[in-house]
């Protein structure tokens, strides 16, 4: 008969107390009834912002935080050189600037090990431009995403937060648009597309530029990836250039284009495409702050013969 340790025996004398005696008893339990956790491991990402709303083009210092947040040793896999990454995105869903597009992440095993409590931070800059290089429309607010790009845990967790960029305080207020003479095309044509630039604003606006050409429109697909941009076509004499735009004032540039991709290449027919306007690139983009409206035009290629 196996014997009773003194556990026990504690127990069952203070059970039989509650039936005689009005006094608060403490119980013994046996070790081994105890709940023990085994120790693990659990990664945590947690992503702020240096502040919850921005002018239009200011930069946006984003830091992510990887933390073990679990009682046992963390041991993380990478299968390339980035490690952490984060993401912009509309409130509404889609994708606007993915950091993971424009670095390059070697190709090389690392691996971290985290003790419990132990954390690492990582720190990016984010200009507000989307993937295309377009600068993000103002007064509307964007979800911050930080992601672990582990292989190992896969996924690795992530977390986001949100953030506004405001509409900018009084001044140069500034509009593009920008149309096409069709809005469907044929296989092989051409089109005329049209960017006007408007002074929406209320006071006059003096700009300087290193030569005329500075105004472009991009050609972005239905996945919002940009298959032409102007300025790459545009041969111009580098020629210092002044525009003063009064309120309401408007120029209009006209561009004859052959419906071509920047590597020569036909549209792939059937899709819909936007023309986004904008200045160039470059010592004429400081500009670009000051646009507050963009109106875009759609058109598409038929593939057939209309």
């Amino acid at each position: 008969m196996r014997r009773m340790g003194p556990y026990w025996i504690l127990l069952v004398v203070a059970v039989a107390a509650t039936f005689t005696l009005p006094v608060a008893i403490l119980v013994f339990v046996p070790h081994s009834l105890a709940s023990q956790e085994n120790p693990a491991a659990r990664l945590v990402v947690s992503v702020t912002t240096d502040r919850a709303t921005y002018l239009p083009g200011q930069s946006v210092k984003i830091s992510v935080r990887v933390t073990n947040a679990g009682n046992g040793i963390g041991y993380v896999s990478f299968g390339s050189t980035c490690q952490v990454s984060y993401s912009i995105l509309a409130v509404d869903g889609p994708l606007v600037y993915d950091h993971r597009e424009h670095v390059a992440c070697d190709p090389v095993i690392t691996n971290w090990t985290l003790g419990p409590g132990d954390a690492r931070d990582f720190t990016f800059a984010w200009n507000q431009l989307s993937d295309s290089g377009i600068p993000v429309v103002a007064f509307r607010s964007y979800r911050v995403q930080g992601v672990l790009l582990s292989a190992k845990p896969s996924p690795g967790p992530s977390a986001e937060t949100t953030i506004f960029v405001m509409s900018g305080a009084a001044g140069p207020n500034l509009a593009f648009t920008a149309r096409t003479d069709k809005m469907t095309y044929v296989p092989g044509g051409s089109a005329n597309v049209s960017v006007t630039l408007t002074n929406i604003g209320l006071e006059t606006i003096v700009m300087h530029f290193g030569s005329p050409c500075f105004v472009q429109f991009l050609v972005v697909d239905q996945a919002l990836q940009a298959v032409y941009n102007s300025s790459k076509w545009s041969a111009c004499l580098q020629v210092l250039t002044d525009e003063i735009l009064a309120p309401g004032e408007s120029r209009n540039w006209v561009f004859a284009w052959g419906l071509t991709t920047d590597a020569g290449r036909p549209l792939v027919t059937g899709q819909p495409y936007e023309v986004v306007p904008s200045f160039m690139w470059g010592s004429a983009s400081v500009y670009q702050w000051y646009v507050t409206q963009t109106n875009v035009a759609t058109f598409t290629v038929a593939g057939f013969t209309i």
